[in-house]
């Protein structure tokens, strides 16, 4: 099953647009999918939000458990290349970007999104 072919209904109460970006498995667990969703809050001078969500597949539809995290981008070419890299990032990293730690103003040269 691919991203583009099943049934998706979004958490309620959220504004904006939504595009989803991947679906990533666990190897240990059949049932559990992370799905990561580029949130588009550019509207509201928000930028974009790369959210990530435990959902579950039950036949073509996905049941979102929770929310896992948000991370917080100012243009839409950032969070697609967070995104990208999110599958691979170290422990290390992740607590980085989670703390908000800025690669890009911190050294001139963005590891991050490689």
């Amino acid at each position: 099953m691919t991203k583009n072919s099943f049934k998706l209904d979004l958490p309620e109460g959220l504004s904006g647009e939504y595009k989803i970006h991947d679906v990533l498995h666990s190897p240990g667990i059949s049932d559990a999918k992370v799905l990561t969703v580029i949130h588009d809050m550019s509207a509201d001078g928000l930028g974009h939000v790369v959210r990530v969500y435990m959902s579950r597949q039950e036949n073509d539809e996905f049941i979102f458990d929770f929310e896992l995290e948000a991370f917080v981008f100012p243009s839409h070419q950032s969070a697609v290349l967070f995104a990208n890299r999110l599958p691979s990032l170290t422990a290390l990293e992740l607590l980085m970007v989670q703390n908000r730690y800025d690669f890009e103003l911190m050294t001139g040269y963005s590891h991050i999104f490689q």
